[in-house]
Formats: C-alpha cells, structure tokens, sequence
C-alpha cells in the first residue's frame, strides 16, 4: 500500500532563506527613505539631518528711473542809472553876462583865516578881483577897479587902480578891530561895461 507523502507546509514563503536574508536590507532602505523625506521636512533634528537644508533665492530687482528735471532761471535786468558828469573840485561854470555888465567874483587870501568867512583880528589880508565880460573873457580893453573897504559904516581903506589884475592889499592895521566887514570892488571897462561885487566876512 503506497505511502502518500506528506505535502509542502503552506505559506513557507516567508521563511526563505533568500527573503530571509532580503528583510534587513528592506528595512533600511525604506529606514534611508523616511529618513531623507523627515529631513526635507524639516522633522529631524539638524544634527542628523541628511537633506541638504533648503536653499533661500533673493531676486534683486533694478529699476532704472530717468528723470528730466526743467529750471526755469528769471533774470532781473536792473538798469545802472547814468551819471551826469560832474565838474572836478575847483572848476569854475562860465558866468552868463548881459551885454554891458561884467561878471565880478572878489577872492580874500588866506593869511590870518580861522574859519569860513573869519579871520583873527590883526591878521595882514589882500584880495584881487576875478572880471570876466559878455564873452567869458577877461576884458579885451581897459579894466579899472575901485576898492573899499568898511567895517560896518566906516570906511577903513579905499583905492582905485588901472588893471583890475592888480591885488589890493589891506593896511597893516585894517583888521585890528574886531567886527563885521565889507569889500566892495565896483569896475568900469573902456567899452562901458561895469559891475559890482561886495563880499562880507568876519574879524574875531
């Protein structure tokens, strides 16, 4: 009578050898896996971390603007007002003078003068006569002066002479009182022109 043998134990797969020897490697594959992917996600701690951490990218952005700026510039013209000329210090203006008069300006020196228009009392003064005519001119034909000289209504010195050039000189003692004075020059020319001049000035 045949001896039926006995059959293969079911679901003995899993005991072979081969699968056996298979599961450690499984397993830490899959362990490498999880690893990786808890590392991505940022899970595990750094120190054990094997991902690479993740990497920041800043974009720099450069804008370029242009910019047209406009001035606008105002210009103020101001007008330098003219300047008439003057005459320099000294210069004299030509007299007008009517026909027959003559134009007459009595000029005192300056030896004894204390101030504008005074002199101190004792002081030895002159004066001359500057005659110009119609022309602007000395006269052309004979100039004649006569002098006088007053301290209020007195007369002090009096003279007459042939040129109107000629300086008339003061006494030595004609500024000896102090006071008001009077110099009046009157002129005559050989044409008939004539003129007057009187000039006041101070003894103190």
């Amino acid at each position: 009578m045949p001896v039926d043998e006995p059959e293969p134990a079911k679901d003995s797969w899993h005991k072979h050898p081969a699968f056996i020897a298979a599961i450690p490697a499984v397993f830490a594959l899959a362990g490498a896996v999880l690893t990786v992917v808890l590392g991505r996600a940022d899970v595990l701690p750094s120190a054990i971390n094997p991902a690479p951490p993740p990497t920041t990218v800043l974009a720099t952005a450069t804008t370029t603007v242009d910019t047209t700026s406009t001035a606008t510039v105002t210009e103020t013209v101001t007008e330098t007002p003219s300047v008439e000329p003057t005459e320099p210090p000294g210069s004299s203006t030509t007299p007008v003078v009517a026909p027959g008069n003559l134009a007459i300006n009595v000029q005192l020196s300056s030896g004894g003068k204390i101030g504008p228009g005074e002199y101190r009392a004792g002081a030895v003064a002159n004066a001359y006569a500057q005659v110009l005519d119609v022309s602007g001119h000395y006269p052309a034909t004979g100039c004649y002066p006569t002098w006088v000289l007053k301290r209020g209504s007195t007369v002090i010195k009096s003279a007459r002479s042939g040129s109107c050039r000629e300086t008339f000189y003061f006494n030595a003692d004609s500024l000896e009182v102090r006071g008001v004075y009077h110099l009046t020059v009157s002129v005559v020319t050989e044409a008939g022109a004539k003129g007057t001049q009187t000039t006041d000035f101070k003894v103190t």
